[in-house]
């Protein structure tokens, strides 16, 4: 049986995956197929054999699948699996019958046979696993002499230190002084103002509070490198609050609604802090598939680009058992 916490990363990650987002980062655009990532990617694909059969891990709407289909049409066949429901929007089974999507699939537990697969690779998405169990299904499910690609995120990376900034902006946000904590309280009140209400102390008190907690969220955005969060936050709730007329209700759910697309946020951006790599953990990954496959080639480094670090890159080569 599934813990509350599996069912709330799934559904915040099942959630996320339908809003037609192509990759799990932020700001990520519709194809960020750029840089050192997209660089890579499209090198290592297009050296893969014809009649390849490849496994994408953890795929999200599936931006490797779509890439591969791109640079190879059908002549590399892929299952690619996430944990989350996913139905990518691009993906046209009748069209498209070599890619494969799998949804609800752990990466501990593959669905399938062993030594089937040419190639398993990863972008953003082994990382979130159980490192040990899913690798030793990696090794499982791969045929001797295929190849191994995961590109994982990086602890010290700009991204991993935008996600940690916006951790401590949310929680700013919802704060019991914070600005939906604040417009909470105050919409009640602007609506029977704006219904012919006379302010009274009550009244002046939740507009005061509101504004303060906007003070100080605009003086946070004024010291952070990464005020995204606040700035949309802002936009949303000034943008309700001048809508309001006398239903208020109306209003008070599109908050809530907000509130909980916030939260999904945040424990999708805690989940990617934390499972993103050192450089112990990306040496006992290396380790374990020496271990799993003596003999194996394996080598990792980080990808960089003009912005500093963004992920770990591991590559390996299995060797039969």
């Amino acid at each position: 049986m599934e813990s509350n916490d599996s069912n709330a990363r799934r559904a915040a990650w099942g959630a996320y995956w339908a809003s037609g987002r192509l990759h799990s980062c932020v700001n990520s655009s519709g194809s960020n197929y750029r840089g050192a990532i997209g660089d890579f990617w499209r090198q290592w694909l297009l050296s893969l054999e014809p009649g390849a059969r490849v496994l994408d891990l953890a795929t999200g709407n599936g931006p490797l699948p779509r890439l591969l289909a791109e640079l190879r049409q059908d002549a590399v066949e892929i299952d690619a699996v996430d944990f989350a429901s996913i139905a990518p929007g691009w993906h046209d089974t009748q069209k498209q019958p070599s890619i494969r999507f799998h949804t609800g699939a752990r990466m501990e537990a593959l669905p399938f046979p062993d030594a089937v697969f040419d190639a398993v690779i990863s972008q953003y998405g082994f990382e979130y696993a159980i490192r040990p169990e899913a690798l030793a299904e990696c090794v499982r499910v791969a045929k001797s002499g295929s190849r191994i690609a995961l590109v994982m995120h990086h602890a010290g990376s700009a991204l991993i230190d935008v996600g940690r900034e916006e951790l401590h902006h949310h929680a700013q946000l919802v704060a019991q002084d914070g600005l939906l904590t604040a417009a909470t309280e105050v919409i009640p009140w602007m609506a029977k103002i704006r219904s012919g209400m006379a302010p009274d102390g009550r009244a002046d008190q939740a507009r005061g509070l509101y504004n303060v907690a906007m003070s100080r969220l605009a003086d946070a955005v004024s010291r952070s490198t990464a005020p995204d969060l606040l700035l949309e936050a802002r936009s949303t709730v000034h943008g309700l609050i001048s809508r309001l007329q006398r239903d208020e209700e109306a209003i008070l759910m599109q908050l809530r609604s907000y509130a909980d697309a916030l939260e999904a946020a945040r424990l999708r951006t805690s989940e990617m802090v934390a499972c993103a790599l050192t450089k112990d953990d990306i040496e006992a990954l290396a380790h374990q598939l020496t271990e799993l496959r003596p003999g194996t080639r394996v080598e990792y480094d980080e990808l960089r680009q003009e912005e500093g670090c963004v992920a770990w890159l591991l590559l390996a080569r299995l060797l039969g058992e």
